[in-house]
């Protein structure tokens, strides 16, 4: 299936997606976004809406293709502002007020945790809901996206939990731990809601096809974003607890490069010569190879193809560096 939204196996050069065009309601959420976080280059909501329906489920037919589209997207926006309340910030208060949010709705106006951040977490799984509300599959599924996204609220706690104490986590750890920050159960339970033709009995082998292709998210993730987050003090990435366990830094070498900024380029220069992040990638086309051929028996969504299209969401990835 096709969609106007859908892009090619290349992602866009970054000033296009910069300037690319959003649906009106994730505009207005990323203007709100912008001013209650003054954080995030206009460059990640393009690249967002970009690279998500590239992998999105075949079972979703083209007259809700964007539909589930703006879902996924919301998801996105949803998901983010958690991680940069916790990661950003470290407001963990507004954090839990609005992973909250899709079981128990927005703070009490005038409560502590009603503020600009929090409303605009909670601003955007109204536009969710709202979005999803006359899909086909929207009331079967609700509980499930419920369930999704606290599970990528319990991911991101994990990490945080990491840059609070480097030592608590080995790599292997990090990577099954945190890779729900990906939302991938999320993105893939919108387009369930979108897919009035799904077989039910198809779900288990979608979630298990996400749990094996989820990682490679995660570690796309990692790699373009790890020095980003140690110039701004953030230890927990999965490419420095990897150069932990291979003995590259020390323990005493994070908290250092934590603490003290002029540490830091020496820090990242270490990990580089090292070739930490070529043994990620490595590991990563492994991985994927390994997913590739595993054999599905869904009817009613091509998990082959859902997997490989991890490949292009890599391409995306390669292309996002130092951009977000």
């Amino acid at each position: 299936m096709s969609s106007h939204r859908r892009g090619g196996t290349t992602a866009p050069a970054p000033d296009d997606l910069r300037a690319r065009s959003l649906p009106p309601v994730v505009e207005r959420l990323v203007e709100d976004y912008r001013s209650a976080f003054a954080c995030r280059d206009r460059y990640m909501w393009g690249w967002l809406d970009a690279v998500l329906p590239e992998f999105r489920l075949d079972s979703v037919p083209g007259r809700y293709e964007d539909v589930a589209d703006e879902g996924r997207l919301l998801v996105s926006v949803y998901v983010t502002a958690l991680n940069d309340l916790s990661d950003r910030r470290s407001d963990y208060t507004a954090f839990e007020a609005a992973a909250r949010v899709p079981r128990e709705g927005p703070p009490e106006p005038g409560s502590p945790a009603d503020e600009p951040a929090v409303r605009v977490a909670a601003d955007a799984w109204a536009a969710l809901v709202d979005r999803l509300a006359d899909a086909p599959n929207f009331e079967y599924y609700r509980a499930t996206l419920h369930e999704a996204l606290a599970g990528s609220a319990e991911a991101q706690r994990h990490s945080v939990a990491v840059a609070d104490d480097p030592e608590s986590a080995d790599y292997d750890e990090c990577l099954r731990a945190q890779s729900s920050t990906m939302c991938m159960d999320a993105l893939a339970t919108v387009d369930l809601i979108c897919s009035p033709g799904v077989d039910p009995n198809d779900e288990p082998e979608l979630r298990e096809a996400i749990e094996l292709v989820e990682p490679l998210g995660r570690i796309g993730n990692w790699l373009t974003t790890w020095e980003r987050e140690l110039s701004e003090g953030d230890l927990a990435n999965g490419v420095v607890v990897r150069a932990v366990d291979d003995g590259v830094v020390s323990s005493s070498d994070v908290f250092r490069a934590r603490d003290d900024p002029s540490y830091r380029p020496l820090f990242a220069e270490r990990i580089r010569e090292a070739s930490v992040e070529r043994t990620i990638g490595r590991e990563r086309a492994r991985r994927l190879e390994r997913a590739c051929e595993r054999e599905w028996e869904t009817t009613s969504i091509d998990l082959d193809g859902f997997v490989r299209a991890m490949e292009t969401v890599w391409s995306y990835h390669e292309a996002s560096a130092g951009h977000k």
